[in-house]
């Protein structure tokens, strides 16, 4: 399934000049979209909805429900999940993007998601006996969430949602080895490098723990300081050398264009995952019904 060798051509979209560090990126052209708030649309992404891969998460979760209710042992809330997969954020992939965000958080999430199990609630805590009947043994998947996922979705653990995540994989490989995002990434570095920062691509700094948090303590309970004015100085100079170098509107491309090349080549495939997720949609609305 792997992309080939030859470089995809992208349309005459990027920019000659520099782009003002002042102004957020907001960019639509060959099959992708860079918003100003940081958020980005590629082809794979019209293939998979959240609203549709939470139906079906809460549809598990019925089904969990009873299967638990038969052992005696009510489902714990800290197990059960409203939402579905979710595909990494475009920082994640690319790097900072919105310099808003940055001067606040630095290089951490944005917007923290809560875990399953920060909740409150007396529950929150599983014991032994409700996690061995939920998740049961883990070779065999034997337990309730293994029985409802198969129940609802069949023996193939593959869903659309995994199979497009496998594909955007590979366009996101693909992407970072093609000579005009690693041209651009080389002009980034040096761009940082002007400024004192010596890092080979935009996501090292973010992992970077000498740099995250830098000169502040560690709360008790934390694993790291708090964003730092040296951690945001740096953010925000990461964020300007990449308007500077044109670096997003570039990765947007090549990422729409090999996502665009895996699309063609997987037509079929991606077809026939698509109408297994409408049959799984389907009977996901009559459990959530009652029916």
């Amino acid at each position: 399934m792997a992309v080939s060798n030859a470089e995809p051509s992208i349309p005459p979209l990027i920019p000659t000049e520099n782009g003002d560090p002042s102004k957020p990126v907001d960019f639509e052209g060959g099959g992708a979209v860079v918003r100003a708030d940081g958020s980005m649309i590629l082809p794979l992404d019209t293939y998979i909805s959240a609203d549709d891969e939470s139906k079906i998460v809460r549809a598990e979760n019925a089904l969990a429900q009873k299967c638990m209710q038969a052992k005696g042992i009510e489902l714990p809330k800290s197990l059960a999940l409203n939402t579905g997969p979710q595909a990494p954020a475009p920082y994640v992939l690319y790097g900072l993007i919105d310099i808003d965000s940055a001067k606040i958080y630095g290089y951490r999430e944005p917007h923290p998601i809560k875990s399953r199990n920060d909740s409150a609630s007396p529950d929150a805590k599983v014991t032994p006996a409700v996690e061995q009947a939920y998740f049961g043994d883990p070779k065999r998947d034997d337990g309730c969430a293994g029985q409802a996922r198969r129940k609802l979705g069949g023996q193939n653990a593959r869903t659309l949602f995994t199979y497009v995540q496998e594909l955007r994989s590979q366009s996101l490989a693909a992407t970072n080895r093609d000579g005009r995002v690693t041209a651009v990434v080389s002009k980034w570095s040096a761009c940082m490098r002007e400024s004192g920062y010596d890092y080979p691509n935009p996501l090292a700094p973010g992992h970077d723990r000498s740099l995250l948090g830098r000169g502040l303590p560690v709360p008790p309970g934390a694993t790291l300081p708090p964003p730092s004015p040296a951690e945001i100085a740096a953010a925000v100079t990461d964020i300007k050398c990449k308007r500077r170098t044109n670096y997003l509107q570039t990765a947007a491309l090549v990422s729409a264009a090999y996502e665009q090349e895996i699309i063609a080549k997987h037509a079929s495939e991606l077809r026939d995952a698509q109408a297994k997720q409408r049959l799984k949609l389907q009977e996901s609305k009559e459990i959530l019904q009652g029916g």
